[in-house]
């Protein structure tokens, strides 16, 4: 969607971004005590250089696309989000609001933010979603159950079945909620002095929304420790309570919540049906998954060496 591009699985360089990715992870956990005392950026730390070696190398993965997208760039061919952003930067128009044309150096900046945060975080809430499917079985065959109903098995889901399958729909926000895969949002900085609820914050203070509380808060929800899809349906069971569903926070909050929101839902879907579609997960006799997370810029899962695989119908031929 990027770049116009489909990685093959061995490709070196997408390997080599994934591996550096997980390295990433893991060091900017803990947090950077930097960020808040900035003399400490220049004391010697692993953390801190495995930190910036990575942001160089991925700036410099997505600078060398961008300059290649320049040059076959075609005004009337736009191939993908990055052609998008150069369409907007050349266009020559002058507009009643000039602040919406974008600065030939920001395009970078927003294909970072956009490749960037869809990167891990997709991948992780589908990760998520197989877990709860194999700990939770009747689950799994409910969701089943009722893609076979309502999309049968002669055609591959669509964007456009989201609301006519509401217990998938309730299952993904569930997900989304007792995981808590984003725990916290990525910083953000006030712009002005602020109260907030009684709560005085100053300009330029560093804030975070702690979004895991607001999951499990239990003034909001009924048993949140409960893995519990139904909790998202309408009394009859027949579509999504959309008030419940606004309850959890996964993107963040207000007009600076995640850009990418409405493509990460799109894509978790896609995703998630196509494959409980054609597929059904289970673990070893005897097995039990650990859903103990480990923390990480995202709440990751441990590797589960039982996890099984098998199709449910035969694979039609596509010649």
């Amino acid at each position: 969607m990027c770049f116009g591009k489909r990685y093959e699985h061995n490709d070196q360089e997408l390997l080599s971004l994934v591996n550096s990715a997980a390295q990433f992870d893991d060091v900017a956990a803990p947090g950077n005590p930097a960020d808040f005392i900035p003399l400490l950026q220049y004391l010697p730390s692993r953390r801190m250089k495995v930190f910036i070696d990575y942001n160089k190398s991925f700036l410099s993965f997505l600078q060398k696309i961008v300059k290649e997208h320049y040059k076959t760039y075609e005004q009337n061919n736009i191939r993908d989000i990055t052609d998008s952003l150069i369409e907007q930067c050349l266009e020559k128009k002058v507009e009643a609001n000039t602040g919406t044309q974008i600065p030939k150096e920001k395009i970078v900046n927003l294909v970072n933010d956009i490749f960037g945060a869809g990167f891990d975080t997709v991948t992780t809430a589908l990760s998520w979603s197989l877990l709860y499917l194999v700990t939770y079985p009747d689950i799994q065959k409910r969701i089943q159950k009722e893609l076979d109903q309502t999309i049968g098995r002669e055609r591959r889901p669509r964007l456009s079945d989201r609301g006519t399958l509401p217990y998938t729909e309730a299952f993904i926000l569930e997900v989304f909620r007792h995981s808590s895969f984003l725990p916290f949002t990525i910083p953000h900085s006030t712009t002005k002095d602020t109260v907030l609820n009684g709560y005085y914050i100053p300009k330029d203070r560093c804030v975070f929304i702690n979004q895991w509380q607001v999951n499990h808060d239990e003034k909001l929800w009924k048993e949140p420790e409960t893995f519990n899809p139904e909790r998202f349906l309408s009394a009859e069971g027949t579509k999504v309570n959309k008030e419940e569903g606004e309850k959890v926070l996964i993107f963040g909050l207000g007009k600076r919540r995640c850009i990418g929101e409405p493509i990460a839902r799109w894509q978790v879907f896609l995703f998630l049906t196509t494959l409980l579609q054609q597929l059904e997960f289970s673990v070893c006799d005897g097995k039990k998954v650990d859903m103990t997370p480990l923390y990480g810029l995202t709440l990751r899962h441990k590797r589960c060496e039982h996890f099984q695989v098998k199709q449910r119908f035969p694979m039609k031929s596509t010649n």
